[in-house]
This record gives structure tokens, sequence and C-alpha cells, in this order.
């Protein structure tokens, strides 16, 4: 297996083990579906009301732009943007999947009006600054 396709397989794996891990913290019960159910990365649930929500991670390590499916219009479940910057330096961005369409969509238009070369058919992007008022807003997962 080359080495770029381990390195993003293994940056993916720690985002998700890091939302995990925070969901647990907050005393939510996370469980991670390690690639198993589609569009979904872990499935959390609030064991004192019941509420449940299936997430969908984006891990970033090394440069400040996600790239976004073009399906993401039919995605229901809210991201959860991890943005490593070291071992010792961790952002979350908690942001409802309709935000991330709109976002995206704004983002990849604006890029393609200053950048008239490029093709119209450029990915969908979100950089973190973007992000930023998404910043640990845990309460968007709407488990309380």
């Amino acid at each position: 297996m080359a080495k770029a396709h381990i390195d993003k397989t293994l940056t993916a794996l720690a985002g998700e083990f890091l939302v995990a891990g925070h969901l647990c913290l907050r005393g939510y019960v996370a469980s991670l579906t390690l690639k198993n159910y589609p569009a979904v990365d872990i499935f959390c649930l609030n064991p004192r009301n019941g509420k449940q929500v299936a997430i969908q991670v984006k891990t970033k390590r090394g440069g400040t732009q996600y790239f976004i499916p073009e399906s993401i219009s039919k995605v229901q479940n809210p991201f959860v943007f991890v943005f490593i910057k070291s071992a010792e330096s961790v952002e979350f961005f908690i942001v409802p999947s309709q935000q991330v369409a709109k976002l995206s969509i704004a983002e990849r238009d604006g890029y393609i009006n200053t950048h008239p070369h490029v093709k119209k058919e450029q990915l969908l992007m979100l950089n973190v600054k973007t992000l930023a008022p998404f910043k640990d807003r845990w309460e968007l997962l709407g488990l309380e």
C-alpha cells in the first residue's frame, strides 16, 4: 500500500477516534463504524434522554481545504471537521449538513469567479477559516 494512502487512512481514523473520545468525555456513547456504514463514521447516543445522531467526520492534517463530495445536498447527518495542527493541537468544527452544502457551494463559486481559468467542475471545498463560527459547537449535534 502506498505511503500517501496509509497516511490518509491513518489521519481519517485518528479524526474519528478523536471525535469519539470527545463525545465520550461529554457523557455520550459513541461508536465508530470503521467504514462499514455508508456516509456514517460515528453513531452517538445521549443515554440521559435517548437522543441519537449519526455523524460524518472529515479530518485534515496539513493544508487548510476540506474537499466535500458533490452528493452533500443528499446528506442529512451533521459533520464534524477535525483540523489536526499537531499531535498536541486539534480543533473541532461541528456543522449541520445543510450548512456544509451551502458554505461549500458558495466557496467553490467564489473560487471559480476569482479564478476564471478553473473548470466549472471544480470540487466543492471548505476552508478552515470558513468553519471558524462552528468551532466547538457540539450543541449543533442535537443531542441535548
